[in-house]
């Protein structure tokens, strides 16, 4: 199962963390690293920290989730570095994958959206050129509806999905989906790595 430390961005800032980030934050990982980017101003203000994308993206390998609206803003995440890109349908209601494999080759995935699901089935999904799912629905929602559950289960017999995670209690849990790999908090990479062989 692959671990990708995740960053939280919002005003323009790390959430969780001192401003040292920089610094601390490049002693911690190893160059070229998949890290992954939830960036909250792009999602929730369409203003995305493109410059932190660009200046992330010179020694790792980024992984971006900002709620991109249109093609401009697919290749604005392209020329920041970005390898992956995360698109949430009910931003872009409109989303044509193929307009977006047509002038980039990089990894496409699309967010769960359980309460958009009567509008987008995302069990066909996979016919539609994207390489993956991220989910950040919690193990409580899932397993507090069986219909959410039957469908996150459908949907990982074709697609790969990544889900964020803060408890290590939860990994069984999720292998159990066969989930692809954890979105983890960038402070807790280190625990997840020591329990994870254990589980092998």
């Amino acid at each position: 199962m692959e671990l990708i430390p995740i960053i939280k961005l919002k005003k323009q800032r790390i959430l969780d963390h001192p401003k040292s980030f920089f610094k601390d934050f490049l002693k911690e990982f190893d160059e070229n690293q998949k890290i992954y980017i939830l960036d909250l101003d792009g999602i929730d203000k369409d203003k995305p920290n493109l410059c932190t994308f660009q200046r992330l993206s010179s020694s790792y390998e980024l992984w971006v989730d900002f709620g991109p609206k249109n093609l401009g803003d697919v290749v604005d995440s392209v020329m920041a570095g970005a390898t992956a890109i995360t698109l949430r349908k009910p931003l872009w209601p409109n989303i044509n994958f193929s307009d977006i494999k047509d002038i980039t080759e990089n990894k496409i995935f699309t967010n769960l959206d359980f309460e958009y699901k009567g509008k987008y089935d995302f069990r066909e999904i996979h016919l539609q050129q994207i390489d993956g799912f991220v989910n950040f629905y919690t193990r409580e929602k899932i397993e507090s509806s069986f219909q959410d559950s039957d469908y996150f289960k459908t949907i990982g017999m074709k697609n790969k999905i990544y889900t964020y995670e803060s408890n290590i209690k939860n990994i069984s849990y999720w292998k159990g989906f066969g989930i692809k790999g954890l979105l983890i908090d960038f402070d807790k990479i280190k625990e997840f790595k020591k329990w994870i062989p254990k589980e092998k």
